[in-house]
């Protein structure tokens, strides 16, 4: 299965790849006429990956194979779709990993193509209003779909539910809510409520749904610091008189917890960076090419010459390309060193934003690297200051 990066896959991640989760979802959220037909206690994690290099950033790839009662088998596909907004073109993704599962199949001794069930948990704030059938993305009418391929996928959007109507196992419930709310402004206060489902887990599951939690909660959750942690973990389990478990939260909600945010902010800087060098080379070669085309015809056109146009063409193309890309990746890398510092700093001031414009891209490497430390906007004006000195 791929490396997921993001905070939010990696959660879902973690929580639903136990089966005894998956199907608790699964039974409580699918249409009867679908788990009707499911043989409860059977969900078997499929570990075979579907996804494609393409795929990576849409899918967590968990697929879970389900038997069902008539004796014959079905995968029953979970899907978590990550971005806090709807996705118009998730049907054609789905049916791109649906059709990978089919290819495998067709490799197999088997009878008959397995049913895949696609369902889709998405955790926005604001509700999911894509429509739910894939023939909805033919450009045609309605009267010409008939007959074409067409499927509905089953939606699970968390910003449609009271949070008193997600009545799951604790904790399938607990991973739901902190998914729903994870953005909130008042998740500091709903935090003890939704801690306190796992008062009903025996102290080893616990402990271990605890640090994933608390992990999700350092990266994921801007609203929470650790002292709001520390003090739901105090309320949550001291009434238990656990003394080891109450020692080993209070561990988890000092060092590590800091240590976490530092990991998830270092990887989401990572990933920020490559995120914004892709775009940028994606806008600066098209740029490029653009420019490069322009002053390569002008030059032909100039010569009058066949071979002068074409050598112009070439040049020009050689020159706006290499142009375009060196401005291209310095614009990306400036854009995603504003946003983390911003995360960090809260908003800039317009002219300290500008001067952070003006570095080179060796330069933002180096802010890239050094963010970490700014404590406020004053240090990362001293360290401009410093930077634009040594030019």
């Amino acid at each position: 299965m791929p490396d997921i990066t993001n905070p939010h896959d990696r959660f879902f991640k973690e929580v639903f790849s136990r089966p005894e989760v998956a199907e608790d979802f699964v039974f409580h959220y699918l249409p009867p006429r679908v788990t009707g037909l499911l043989e409860p206690g059977t969900f078997e994690l499929r570990k075979d990956s579907f996804v494609d290099a393409n795929l990576k950033e849409y899918f967590s790839d968990l697929l879970y194979q389900v038997d069902i009662k008539e004796g014959t088998s079905s995968f029953v596909y979970i899907l978590f779709e990550h971005k806090s907004y709807a996705s118009p073109d998730i049907a054609f993704q789905l049916l791109r990993y649906m059709t990978r599962i089919w290819e495998y199949a067709t490799k197999q001794p088997v009878v008959a193509l397995p049913v895949v069930v696609p369902v889709v948990l998405y955790h926005g704030t604001s509700k999911w209003r894509v429509p739910r059938n894939f023939a909805s993305l033919y450009g045609a009418p309605e009267s010409m779909r008939e007959g074409l391929c067409d499927f509905t996928y089953h939606l699970c959007d968390l910003s449609a539910y009271a949070d008193e109507e997600i009545k799951l196992g604790a904790m399938a419930q607990v991973a739901l809510l902190l998914l729903k709310h994870v953005h909130s402004q008042d998740l500091p206060r709903r935090l003890s409520d939704i801690f306190g489902l796992m008062r009903s887990m025996n102290e080893q599951t616990a402990l271990e749904f605890l640090e994933t939690v608390l992990r999700y909660l350092s990266v994921a959750a801007e609203t929470v610091t650790a002292d709001d942690c520390r003090k739901v973990v105090e309320a949550t389990f001291a009434e238990r008189g656990e003394v080891f478990m109450n020692r080993w939260a209070q561990e988890l909600v000092g060092e590590r917890y800091h240590q976490w945010r530092e990991e998830g902010l270092r990887e989401g800087l990572k990933e920020g960076l490559r995120e914004g060098l892709k775009e940028g080379l994606k806008e600066g070669l098209k740029e490029g090419r653009e420019e490069g085309l322009k002053k390569g015809l002008k030059k032909g056109r100039e010569e009058g010459r066949e071979e002068g146009r074409e050598e112009g063409r070439e040049e020009g193309r050689e020159e706006g390309r290499e142009e375009g890309l060196k401005e291209g990746l310095k614009d990306g890398a400036a854009a995603v060193s504003i946003r983390m510092l911003t995360r960090k700093l809260g908003d800039l001031d317009a002219a300290v934003a500008d001067r952070v414009r003006q570095l080179s891209f060796e330069q933002l490497e180096r802010l890239g690297e050094d963010l970490l430390d700014f404590r406020d906007e004053s240090a990362l004006t001293e360290w401009l200051d410093r930077v634009e000195k040594s030019r």
